[in-house]
């Protein structure tokens, strides 16, 4: 896979932390975008596209800056640190597929519009960790002009937002295929409503729906897409927990109970090391992750994103309870980021299946 060298991805990720620290404060951005409607882009979207997010993962050739699973972790990493809202990272996915499942006319005729932000795209799937199996519940029937489609989707992240749809569809013959769809067209009847972390989803009927097939030569890249979408999420899970760490220790030494900082006291001294150290599997569940992204075989990437998958989810979640408890009941409210991260991190559990799925694919491959 292709990447950015060192020093263009650093240089990416430094202006990408400064842009949020300029644009995307918790108690104003955030919450502005919580309270968009669902059928509109943050306004934070434009500066990302402007910064080039967008073509981050798109060949050079496509208008984009050929960048690979380390480039698009970093990007993540920072997202999940500032709690943005955004679509993003279905959009980064979503190139992927069109690079590996669309013919070389798809692709020069799609990537571009992704590159310059004309394209927004939201994944339409079944359950993520069983990519691998039919998808039953969508089907799609050839018919003169194109294709069609009939079935539901549920939870599809942004939905309501995005210009278009990768729908993952099962043919007549059962053969698995990803299509993409006009998310506006009449055919697709949208459910909105939100996860635990105020996101925006929706569940979609599809009833008569125009696609059109990706037709290159390859399979659907079912595999490399499962350890590519595990690596950004562990990404996401570490820029989530990092920051959660330092709002408690921050909220630690200035919150005084007895006449002192709470940071004096031991105990909780010990719970904040714990948390560190908890940082440091948390980075290791990271970069196996990322090894996974360049294993050679279909085994081996289900191996090291399943070990990933499950360190990570372990970790991030226990760091995530601890700041909450560090902060006390404070730390669920609105007004404290801390409760907001947890709250992310448990849609992260969910969406990727978290430790349960981790350890049904390691028992798989045992």
């Amino acid at each position: 896979m292709s990447t950015l060298s060192i020093e263009d991805s650093a240089s990416l990720g430094d202006a990408l932390q400064r842009l949020l620290q300029d644009r995307y404060g918790f108690a104003d951005a955030r919450r502005r975008d919580l309270t968009t409607a669902p059928d509109t882009l943050p306004a934070i979207w434009p500066s990302l596209v402007e910064l080039g997010l967008t073509g981050l993962v798109v060949p050079e050739a496509q208008g984009g800056f050929g960048g690979g699973p380390a480039d698009l972790q970093r990007v993540q990493r920072e997202l999940g640190r500032a709690l943005v809202v955004s679509p993003w990272l279905g959009v980064a996915l979503g190139a992927q597929v069109i690079q590996r499942a669309a013919s070389a006319e798809q692709q020069g005729a799609w990537l571009s519009a992704i590159a310059e932000g004309r394209m927004t795209l939201a994944l339409a799937r079944d359950s993520v960790q069983d990519l691998g199996q039919p998808p039953a519940a969508t089907l799609a029937q050839a018919v003169e002009g194109g294709w069609r489609l009939e079935g539901r989707k549920t939870n599809v992240l942004h939905a309501d937002a995005v210009s278009h749809l990768l729908v993952f569809a099962q043919l007549p013959d059962g053969t698995p295929a990803w299509f993409l769809a006009d998310a506006a067209q009449a055919g697709v009847a949208c459910q909105r409503h939100r996860l635990v972390d105020h996101t925006w989803c929706a569940d979609l009927v599809f009833s008569n729906a125009k696609a059109e097939r990706l037709d290159g030569p390859d399979a659907p890249p079912t595999g490399v897409l499962r350890a590519v979408e595990i690596a950004a999420y562990c990404a996401e899970m570490l820029g989530g927990a990092q920051a959660a760490l330092e709002h408690t220790v921050q909220y630690l030494r200035t919150r005084q109970q007895f006449g002192q900082a709470l940071g004096d006291y031991q105990a909780l001294r010990h719970r904040v090391a714990e948390m560190a150290i908890a940082m440091e599997q948390l980075r290791s569940a990271e970069e196996l992750a990322f090894e996974g992204t360049a294993a050679g075989d279909a085994a081996a990437q289900t191996r090291l994103g399943a070990q990933a998958l499950l360190i990570g989810c372990e970790a991030a979640t226990w760091i995530q309870r601890q700041a909450i408890q560090l902060h006390g009941g404070m730390g669920m409210t609105e007004e404290f980021a801390v409760g907001h991260h947890y709250r992310r991190q448990l849609v992260i559990n969910a969406l990727t299946g978290g430790e349960a799925a981790a350890l049904s694919a390691l028992a798989a491959g045992a």
